[in-house]
């Protein structure tokens, strides 16, 4: 009676692995992946943690190198940590990446505006100019003294 459970067990680390051997998931991620395949949730959970046992998922690592690859992109610290809270990373941490991410921010925010005026060079008026930069940088999730910063650095009147 225990070999069913076992042979599903089996399946669901199997399918586990066939997922994470795509990309890196987080524990909320291979939890609801494994859900939508049909696995019970004892079953994901005990996959779950013998992933994390063996270091096939760690939250905090993907935490990380997610912060940093979305900064490289040149996201400010607010949309990297609404896209960390999508992929299901606890706030706790999320702390330590972000405040990593906040020390080249003020620079990101620059080259970001740097892009954005090439785009916006066909704008005449230098207050639409500079607020639609503005718009820009705040979307992107930069904080507001960061967008400052980089903005008092540009002269719009040129």
């Amino acid at each position: 009676m225990t070999e069913p459970a076992e042979k599903s067990k089996i399946s669901a680390m199997e399918k586990a692995m066939r997922l994470l051997s795509r990309r890196a998931l987080t524990e909320r991620e291979l939890r609801t992946k494994l859900g939508a395949a049909g696995y019970a949730y004892p079953e994901i959970r005990e996959t779950v943690a013998e992933c994390r046992r063996r270091g096939f998922v760690n939250d905090e690592q993907f935490a990380a190198d997610y912060t940093e690859i979305l900064a490289a992109r040149g996201l400010g610290g607010r949309r990297i940590q609404l896209a960390l809270g999508k992929r299901g990373i606890p706030r706790q941490l999320q702390t330590r990446p972000l405040e990593e991410a906040a020390e080249g921010e003020a620079q990101r925010a620059r080259e970001a505006l740097e892009y954005k005026l090439r785009l916006l060079s066909r704008e005449t008026d230098p207050r639409k100019k500079r607020e639609k930069a503005f718009r820009f940088l705040i979307s992107r999730g930069f904080s507001c003294d960061s967008c400052r910063a980089a903005l008092d650095e540009i002269d719009f009147n040129h």
